[in-house]
């Protein structure tokens, strides 16, 4: 009796772990997709943020000529768009850094899984930063 029960936990234990294991992987797997997703846009968001630099020297020339209320106010719009991008793709380049998937190893099923839905929620605050911005930029360069 004592050997079916010691049997039964022990199975019971070893079932939690591969459990835990494969939620840890599938919390992985989410991670990457949302990287995956942005990361290809990451020359994307350089070109708009080159684009922006030109359009904000431009609008300093212009400004030389005849200050004018609407052309300082595009202006301030593109720096603010500006500084929103390089935060963006600080965000992703800090978040690359910091991820250390290995760590994972040595925490138990929970911590890790834990661990994993936290860099979810960093990678995709990243994603969102960086859709917003490039979008908003998108839209100021079609004016």
């Amino acid at each position: 009796m004592r050997k079916l029960i010691v049997s039964a936990i022990t199975m019971a234990i070893l079932g939690s772990c591969g459990q835990d294991k494969a939620a840890v992987e599938q919390a992985e797997k989410e991670v990457f997709v949302i990287h995956d997703e942005v990361m290809p846009k990451i020359g994307q968001l350089m070109e708009y943020k080159e684009a922006l630099s030109k359009e904000i020297t431009s609008l300093d020339s212009l400004l030389k000529i005849k200050s004018i209320d609407s052309l300082q106010k595009r202006k301030e719009e593109a720096l603010a768009l500006s500084s929103s991008l390089q935060d963006a793709d600080k965000g992703m380049m800090d978040w690359m850094h910091d991820y250390n998937g290995d760590s994972l190893k040595t925490l138990s099923g929970d911590e890790a899984l834990k661990a994993m839905n936290a860099e979810k929620a960093k990678i995709g605050a990243v994603r969102d930063k960086m859709l917003e911005s490039m979008g908003k930029t998108a839209q100021l360069l079609k004016k």
